[in-house]
């Protein structure tokens, strides 16, 4: 492979580890001719068996193609021991981040931009997978189904009390006075589960990240700090200190609640709102069929600026010099075809990427329609996070003890530290 190979090899190789896969791709004859073999990569492991559905399918339509799935949950690091052995899978499904982003915008993937699929993509969804990385104005990475990111209310227990869904932050404190002056907590919050705390994290980050931020950061380097042009401490004070807030109004058990101890307890009716995505809606209606939920963004000062943080899924790409180009289109044509893309949203509870299919196919998406199909979104900020940077301890520490400067700082600290042993 030889599309910039210099830059390429820097971006692939920075803190790669050995992964050893079987190998990936081969042709074989068979009594009806040659069949191609198709190595299919995916990220997704609860999506094993709608993608064995699938392949089942395609293969019945298509008898001299096989595809193979590997379902790899070390994603980045496996497809960066791949792409430098040159072993690229056919087809790739991954969770599109930061660190696919800067795979793409190295030369690593397939130029889409010429397909038939491209036009048929929610271009909203398009641009928010395109702002992780690409090269130069190419699509490196089709969406194929997204998620988001906001506050999921019991629309029950606002009825009871007269609470209109807020579309401002006032709106929402007042809300809070309401229900704790009702003896009903306001929100369900898991800080027993670190990672969580970036799901508010990054639906109040919009509001903080704009006019080039990540940009600025990565521009900054290892000069980030409270003196850059920006930083965590110069720019992200505000979102702390309203992510705090939320937190001290969770229930009492907050810091030992995980994840799944919110979902059940918002299903029994034990807080208002949980700070969960469109994700915990399905194990939430599970546990009560009977529950009435509303969703809305997290809101900020004006209802005009609101936004919906809105984030791929799953994203289909293949190489950039794929060695089975027709035979990996074929299969990528059938991934984007109305009814195999419909089906695989509804079992997975996603946003459909293609403009065809309506978003409140999904039931639990419903709620999420408007600012989709408006494209008033914005992709994760926690994205655009080297994934060396352990910022989900961090930002749940502070939410604990309070100390958000402390917070501020060890994250740009971290960011200048991965900054200076990165080769640019």
């Amino acid at each position: 492979m030889k599309i910039k190979e210099n830059k390429l090899m820097r971006a692939i190789t920075v803190g790669l580890a050995v992964v050893v896969l079987a190998p990936l791709s081969a042709c074989a004859g068979s009594g009806g001719g040659e069949v191609t073999t198709l190595s299919f990569f995916q990220t997704k492991p609860e999506a094993v068996e709608d993608y064995s559905r699938i392949i089942a399918d395609f293969e019945k339509s298509h008898p001299n193609i096989k595809v193979v799935q590997n379902q790899v949950s070390s994603a980045d690091t496996a497809l960066r021991a791949l792409l430098v052995k040159d072993r690229t899978p056919d087809v790739i499904a991954l969770n599109p981040n930061g660190s696919m982003g800067k795979m793409a915008k190295a030369g690593v993937f397939y130029d889409f931009s010429k397909t038939s699929i491209a036009p048929r993509v929610r271009p909203a969804m398009q641009s928010v997978i395109n702002g992780l990385g690409r090269d130069g104005g190419q699509i490196n990475m089709l969406p194929y189904a997204g998620n988001v990111c906001g506050i999921t209310y019991n629309i029950d227990i606002f009825k009871r009390y007269g609470i209109e869904e807020p579309r401002t932050w006032k709106d929402l404190e007042n809300a809070v006075t309401v229900l704790e002056a009702n003896g009903v907590a306001p929100f369900i919050g898991t800080l027993g589960d670190p990672n969580r705390v970036s799901t508010p994290f990054d639906g109040l980050a919009p509001y903080y990240d704009n006019d080039g931020f990540w940009d600025k950061m990565r521009d900054e380097g290892r000069s980030v700090g409270p003196d850059s042009p920006v930083s965590f401490e110069k720019n992200f004070k505000p979102l702390l200190e309203r992510l705090h807030w939320i937190y001290q109004h969770s229930t009492n058990d907050v810091r030992t609640m995980t994840y799944e101890d919110g979902n059940s307890a918002f299903a029994r009716g034990e807080g208002a709102m949980l700070l969960a995505g469109n994700w915990s809606m399905a194990p939430v209606t599970q546990i009560n069929p009977k529950i009435h939920i509303g969703f809305f963004p997290y809101p900020t000062d004006d209802a005009r600026d609101a936004i919906l943080v809105s984030g791929g899924d799953v994203a289909i790409t293949m190489g950039a010099d794929p060695k089975h180009e027709k035979e990996s289109m074929a299969f990528i044509d059938y991934l984007f075809s109305d009814e195999v893309q419909r089906r695989f949203v509804k079992s997975q509870q996603l946003i459909p990427s293609l403009s065809s299919i309506p978003v409140d196919e999904v039931p639990t998406l419903k709620p999420a329609q408007y600012w989709i199909d408006s494209g008033r979104i914005k992709g994760y900020a926690d994205h655009q996070i080297p994934s060396s940077i352990s910022y989900n301890p961090i930002l749940n520490k502070a939410m604990l003890d309070g100390d958000l400067d402390s917070a501020l700082s060890t994250l740009d600290k971290e960011w200048g530290k991965v900054a200076a042993r990165t080769i640019e």
